[in-house]
């Protein structure tokens, strides 16, 4: 199955100052190839990329934030969620700073 580069964001090791789980910018999941049938993650750097597991939550203005995908790992395939605005948080084990990028795959 093909896929295509659609975001890539650069996520701390914790959450950022002031916030209870954000830990990187917005990145949008908005424009997807047709037939996307799943996104796939791929986290680069951050010491072990295979031992880093993170949530990823949508932003709601005036609202609480839900996660949209819990526990996210490595090369992990999740169902479609096409978002304006979702962020990584809350990750664990990551010992540096790391990129996560997305994948439409179609």
């Amino acid at each position: 199955m093909p896929e295509q580069l659609i975001a890539t964001v650069l996520s701390q090791t914790a959450p950022l100052e002031g916030q209870n789980n954000r830990s990187s910018g917005n990145f949008s999941t908005e424009s997807l190839p047709v037939g996307t049938q799943y996104l796939k993650w791929v986290i680069t750097n951050g010491g072990n990329p295979d031992i880093i597991s993170f949530n990823v939550m949508k932003d709601v203005s005036s609202g609480t934030d839900p996660v949209i995908f819990p526990a996210v790992l490595n090369g992990n395939r999740t169902t479609v969620e096409a978002a304006r605005s979702l962020y990584i948080a809350n990750p664990r084990n990551a010992s540096d700073p790391f990129n996560v990028s997305v994948y439409a795959i179609y």
